[in-house]
């Protein structure tokens, strides 16, 4: 092999392990599916018959708590559903990285048997990386 053949080949790898080094350095460091803008989180069961409620919370509501907190009802069950306020002060402690335990407001639907339910919330979601953070 001639040393100009030598260089021409050296220099063609070396333009490829730049391309794929730049290009590696756009590459979001995040997981390859965008995380959802809500989600949907599940009470613990309760009641008789034993039973779940649902309850969906958005991405906006936890990185810009409302001074107010947020206040929901969950979905329905046999008729019934359940309400529950999380604060401010909750909110930020799941933007925060921790998670929080709420109870619902007992209830007791048209077989009579009171109970409320709870909810772990935590958040789902990892904070998106400028691609200039390398």
């Amino acid at each position: 092999m001639k040393r100009m053949d030598f260089l021409k080949i050296a220099a063609a790898g070396a333009a490829v392990g730049l391309g794929q080094l730049a290009l590696s350095a756009c590459k979001s460091t995040s997981s390859p599916m965008t995380p959802a803008t809500s989600k949907t989180f599940t009470s613990t069961q309760a009641g008789n018959p034993a039973h779940t409620h649902t309850f969906d919370v958005a991405q906006s509501e936890i990185n810009s708590p409302p001074a107010g907190g947020i206040s929901r009802s969950t979905s329905v069950y046999s008729g019934h559903s359940h309400t529950f306020t999380m604060s401010q002060a909750d909110l930020t402690t799941v933007m925060g990285g921790g998670s929080v335990t709420l109870d619902t407001s007992t209830e007791a639907p048209a077989y009579n048997v009171s109970h409320s339910h709870s909810f772990t919330i935590a958040k789902w979601y990892a904070a998106q990386k400028s691609i200039l953070n390398f």
